[in-house]
């Protein structure tokens, strides 16, 4: 099969591209940026091409040479706390962008199945009633990264109605593993943990609020639900991706510390509070375990384990220790 990924160069990109080679198939994959600057990538570089999401002409074109049997975008202005401070383009990412591509693959005339990966923000405010959340649950956004990712969301299910495109939604809650970017909580304390280990920083963890519950995943296995949704969603549906067990922020720190081999003094910075915080998000998969037979397979521990090996490495890479 012929794939297209949006975003290739990102966390859950280059997880999802790395499996969908594996299985044997011809991936294809587009980032913002100048291709000679992400040899990173698993891709070939004549398999990763430049193009922003607002530029629907170069889409076109894209979508069009390449005629890709499945297409998973997975683009998109992702950072919460940095929405606050430049709304306009998490929404010009996150609902114009999507739009954007929709109208791509409709003017190419593919048959392609998109896989439009939102996110579990965009529920927003929940009562403890409503947990654990399903699809059915109401958005009650509370930042502009969320209100966008609603939007998104919304306006992928009119163009299935509306104009019969083929899209399976996506609602992945809080994922992480090897190759998160440290604005993300858990690749964060990770790699504040191993640079204590290396003696490059004070035995001192840097904290914001401790007390939100999350609903975490391993980007490995978020990203094997969006293939088995590409073969087995219904088009126009949403499902969430989600593990179904709560955490909190100061779970995962204590886990994170237990598997570390140093014992720091945990502070707690008001810069690093988020100006609104959602204090629980914890999902049902139970529609995609329905739909496709996903389950969460890697162990929590082990992924943890991995996150801390991974920064290992890079911070070893980053000072000539590796």
């Amino acid at each position: 099969m012929r794939f297209l990924i949006t975003g290739v160069s990102g966390f859950a990109g280059r997880t999802l591209a790395r499996q969908l080679l594996a299985d044997g198939h011809d991936v294809f994959g587009t980032t913002r940026g100048a291709v000679g600057a992400r040899s990173y990538l698993p891709l070939a570089a004549d398999h990763v091409l430049v193009a922003g999401l607002d530029d629907v002409q170069r889409l076109t074109h894209i979508v069009g040479q390449i005629r890709p049997e499945g297409l998973f975008h997975l683009a998109a202005f992702t950072s919460p706390a940095a929405s606050f401070e430049n709304p306009e383009a998490a929404y010009r990412s996150n609902l114009h962008g999507s739009l954007n591509l929709f109208a791509a693959v409709r003017a190419a005339a593919t048959d392609c199945r998109i896989v439009w990966v939102g996110s579990s923000d965009a529920y927003g405010y929940v009562e403890p009633a409503e947990v654990p959340i399903t699809e059915s649950t109401l958005f009650r956004p509370l930042s502009p990264y969320a209100v966008s990712k609603a939007a998104a969301d919304l306006a992928a299910y009119q163009w299935s109605r509306a104009h019969a495109l083929d899209v399976v939604r996506m609602r992945p809650f809080n994922h992480t593993g090897p190759g998160q970017d440290p604005q993300f909580v858990c690749a964060d304390f990770a790699r504040q943990l191993v640079a204590i280990e290396r003696g490059q920083r004070p035995a001192r963890v840097e904290v914001g609020n401790l007390d939100v519950t999350r609903d975490f995943s391993d980007v490995r296995d978020v990203t094997r639900a969006y293939t088995l949704a590409w073969k087995h969603g219904s088009a126009g549906e949403a499902y969430n991706v989600c593990s179904g067990a709560p955490r909190t922020t100061r779970d995962i720190l204590d886990a994170l510390i237990r598997l570390s081999r140093v014992k720091p003094e945990v502070v707690v910075r008001p810069e690093r509070q988020r100006r609104v915080d959602v204090p629980l998000l914890v999902g049902s998969a139970v529609k995609l375990r329905a739909a496709t037979g996903w389950a969460p397979v890697i162990d929590w521990e082990q992924t943890l384990r991995d996150v801390l090996d991974d920064w290992r490495c890079r911070l070893d890479a980053s000072t000539g220790l590796g």
